[in-house]
């Protein structure tokens, strides 16, 4: 997505675990993943843009992370088709210099996305054509072959992961022409 929309990387993979913070309300806790990621990479960038972020599906009050097996993929998927949920995105840029933060844009967008009606022969067919192990919400929004999305409310690349439209707001002047990517390999389960 930010080669499309121009943007220059570099991909980090600095270390962080995320952890469910009870009380915090959805585009809050993304927003603190996304800057705690930013800044555990902090000590591999000295002068430059971090970027991060962090998203989840929230349903029925609940964050539901990436499903742990087969069987609760199912269960995920059973109890989002036919039904809205809201997937959260926070986004963190931290411009360094010297090492140091010197300018910090925090910001969450929400998209509401409707999965159309599935049996469960549909769900364990989708799930021949896309890893569910590997997304939260046990599904691939991005995947156009085998799209289950039917209706879908606000920015499609905020549910994929990463508000390209909002983000392109901030790149120049403000943080730069490039930036160095976080790319986490954090799973955190909240179902």
């Amino acid at each position: 997505m930010l080669r499309e929309a121009g943007i220059r990387f570099r991909v980090l993979r600095p270390y962080y675990h995320e952890k469910d913070v009870p009380g915090l309300r959805p585009a809050a806790l993304v927003k603190r993943h996304a800057l705690e990621k930013a800044k555990s990479a902090q000590p591999l960038v000295k002068n430059g843009t971090l970027l991060s972020a962090d998203t989840i599906v929230y349903f029925k009050g609940g964050v539901i992370g990436k499903p742990r097996n087969i069987k609760e993929a199912v269960r995920i998927l059973s109890k989002l088709q036919g039904r809205w949920h809201a997937v959260y995105t926070g986004v963190a840029l931290l411009k360094l210099s010297a090492g140091q933060i010197i300018k910090k844009k925090l910001f969450s967008e929400k998209t509401g996305v409707f999965i159309k009606k599935m049996s469960p022969a549909d769900i364990y067919s989708y799930f021949r054509k896309i890893s569910p192990l590997d997304k939260a919400g046990a599904y691939a929004i991005q995947s156009r072959q085998s799209s289950i999305v039917e209706k879908l409310k606000g920015s499609f690349s905020n549910a994929v992961g990463l508000p390209i439209e909002e983000l392109k707001r901030w790149v120049t002047p403000s943080f730069g022409p490039w930036f160095y990517l976080l790319i986490i390999y954090a799973r955190l389960n909240y179902s």
